[in-house]
């Protein structure tokens, strides 16, 4: 009786298995997903980097630019009875300048009423060039006074990767706003020329 017991006619030695389909292409899968996964993360590291790059080279521009404003703001002057940046080519002692060094006072007022001048000067009433220079500093003519200043820097070429704006302030304020491409604001800058020191 036990041997009619363990005696099973239906059941069968299963065979060998080998290697099936599945495997190879569960394991090929399962690497594509690993390698997508991988140049994620390493396309989004060269991402953060190119833009770090970017907002650096972005910033150290911005500083190169706002020396340049910062020195055209130290040269501009109204020594000769008008307002301007560049340096002026005739001075001493015969000129209404004194000097061509910003560096000097007397770079920046006239020094002297020249009697050959006899035309009154642009935007005021006066053909004297310190009462002219006078005329020119009220607050009434903040605009014509800072103009010259504002038409040099907005021709100065922009920052990489920046943006830059202009207004004229109260009280001899040239506002320098720069910004990025999407238009966020990176830095104000309020520059005030030394010009404007020497107002009566």
């Amino acid at each position: 009786m036990p041997s009619f017991l363990r005696y099973r006619p239906n059941s069968r030695p299963l065979p060998e298995r080998g290697m099936g389909l599945i495997e190879p292409l569960l394991l090929s899968l399962m690497l594509l997903m690993a390698v997508s996964a991988m140049a994620s993360v390493f396309n989004s590291i060269a991402r953060s980097m190119v833009e770090t790059q970017k907002q650096v080279t972005m910033q150290a521009s911005v500083d190169d630019n706002l020396r340049q404003i910062k020195a055209l703001a130290r040269q501009f002057h109204c020594c000769d009875g008008t307002c301007k940046t560049t340096v002026p080519t005739t001075y001493g002692h015969t000129a209404a300048c004194a000097t061509n060094n910003p560096m000097d006072d007397r770079y920046y007022f006239p020094q002297f009423d020249l009697a050959s001048t006899t035309t009154n000067f642009p935007n005021t009433t006066t053909a004297s060039e310190p009462l002219a220079v006078g005329q020119l500093c009220t607050t009434a003519n903040n605009a014509v006074f800072m103009a010259p200043l504002k038409t040099a820097v907005d021709s100065l070429p922009a920052p990489t990767y920046a943006t830059r704006s202009t207004s004229i302030q109260d009280v001899k304020i040239l506002r320098v706003t720069y910004m990025k491409a999407n238009g966020s604001t990176i830095r104000v800058e309020n520059i005030i020329p030394k010009m404007a020191n020497f107002c009566p």
